[in-house]
């Protein structure tokens, strides 16, 4: 698990070359327990969209789309 500095670094290096961008194809892994939300729900809900930020919660990164 990264430390809380390395998560920070980790979203300040990629904030750079991902906000502003659309999602034109999302890969997951296979269907299983730890989604919530089913793969292809989520690939399709998120195809099309513009990631506009990008925050750190804990050691979890979170990001903003445009809608």
């Amino acid at each position: 698990m990264p430390e809380l500095p390395e998560v920070e670094i980790t979203r300040q290096r990629i904030t750079p070359l991902l906000v502003g961008r659309r999602i034109a194809e999302l890969v997951t892994t296979e269907p299983s327990y730890f989604f919530i939300t089913p793969p292809e729900r989520l690939r399709s809900a998120l195809r099309g969209h513009t990631l506009v930020g990008l925050e750190r919660r804990g050691k979890y990164l979170l990001g903003s789309l445009d809608d």
